[in-house]
């Protein structure tokens, strides 16, 4: 059955109980996402140990900083076998050159993340933002372009506007609900959707890991047939 690029969220702390759930569904996916929740529970050793699956490794730092920091933390992920690392495009266009030109020179692609999939924009507001989400969005994707960044984080809202805009990057897309129950999402669609948008990879935490993995990814596939 075709994983139509699925990475798994694996948004635990427990090394054990990663290596199982990718045990079970390893042949469903295809790659792997660790967010902060794990990065910060585990060592390099433990990060580099998920290599053994043989798939792609998606770091989810979401690196924010000055320029001198960014780069310098973007270097730190030499030795982690990883593939995927993600800055956020406020960081703004010459901190994310930098940032982008060590990534390329250590084999890792950058991933710019827009507007995170709990905002709205009302939330945007709040924060002192004059643009709403979609133009938000826009405006940075423009930024990641001219940085010549591998992709961004968007929603699936935003994925149309965002291959019309810069159609070489690459969209992936949290915020996957195959229900009503968006958890703290607020811009959500379902996996199916979500690819007919033109999302390149769907980022899947929630939907597959609450309850059994196998039988919940294999449910999100067979709506992708």
């Amino acid at each position: 059955m075709k994983n139509k690029n699925i990475f798994v969220a694996c948004d635990v702390s427990n090394q054990q109980e990663i290596l199982d759930l990718l045990s079970k569904i390893s042949g469903e996916i295809s790659g792997i996402k660790i967010g902060l929740q794990y990065i910060t529970n585990h060592s390099p050793e433990e990060i580099r140990e998920l290599s053994k699956f043989n798939k792609p490794i998606f770091y989810d730092g979401k690196f924010f900083d000055i320029k001198n920091t960014l780069v310098a933390s973007i270097k730190s992920l030499k030795e982690l076998n990883i593939d995927y690392a993600t800055v956020h495009l406020l960081n703004g266009l010459n901190s994310l050159k930098a940032a982008n030109k060590s990534a390329k020179e250590i084999g890792i692609k950058l991933l710019g993340v827009s507007v995170l999939t709990s905002f709205d924009n009302e939330e945007l507001e709040k924060l002192g933002f004059k643009d709403q989400v979609q133009d938000q969005v826009s405006r940075l994707v423009k930024i990641a372009d001219q940085a010549d960044l591998y992709g961004v984080i968007c929603s699936p809202l935003e994925v149309k506007t965002i291959k019309q805009i810069a159609p070489k990057l690459k969209c992936f897309t949290p915020g996957i609900r195959q229900n009503e129950n968006k958890n703290d999402q607020k811009r959500t669609m379902n996996a199916k959707q979500a690819l007919e948008e033109g999302s390149d990879c769907l980022i899947i935490g929630r939907p597959i890991t609450d309850g059994d993995p196998k039988k919940n990814i294999q449910k999100i596939l067979s709506t992708l047939n």
